[in-house]
């Protein structure tokens, strides 16, 4: 059984994981009146960017993009770039909606978000080129 299948236990905790991940990242991030202070200026931005690294990561790790029969198990690529692709689009969402709940649309808090989807699609094909060295796999 090979990770990429649907049925695969870890895939299950991936998406477990995704789903808690992003309900606590969207109450986080719209629960008014939070405010972060930490030891260097705009702390809020690595958190933003480490955030959405994860979420990037979960989001792939769960197989919930670009996946099936249309695109094959060997296309890893074509999956980190919309994992990506939804990664930015879940932040601009994410700043977005924030006026709603009082918060405040900060474009460099979309930017840092932005970044972190940026490193996890490169972690994740770095990781994946390196696990796949020496094996048998075309991917």
């Amino acid at each position: 059984m090979v990770m990429n299948e649907p049925t695969h236990r870890v895939r299950t905790v991936f998406r477990v994981g995704f789903v808690f991940y992003t309900i606590a990242l969207l109450i986080a991030t719209h629960w008014p009146g939070v405010a972060i202070h930490g030891p260097i200026d705009r702390t809020d931005l690595v958190i933003h960017a480490g955030v959405f690294f994860w979420w990037t990561v979960l989001l792939y790790g769960a197989g919930l993009v670009a996946t099936g029969p249309r695109y094959g198990r060997a296309c890893f690529t074509r999956r980190i770039i919309w994992a990506m692709v939804a990664g930015v689009a879940f932040a601009v969402f994410d700043e977005k909606t924030q006026p709603i709940f009082g918060r405040v649309e900060d474009w460099t808090d979309m930017a840092a978000d932005s970044f972190g989807v940026l490193v996890a699609g490169g972690v994740i094909w770095g990781w994946v080129k390196v696990s796949r060295r020496g094996s048998n796999y075309n991917g």
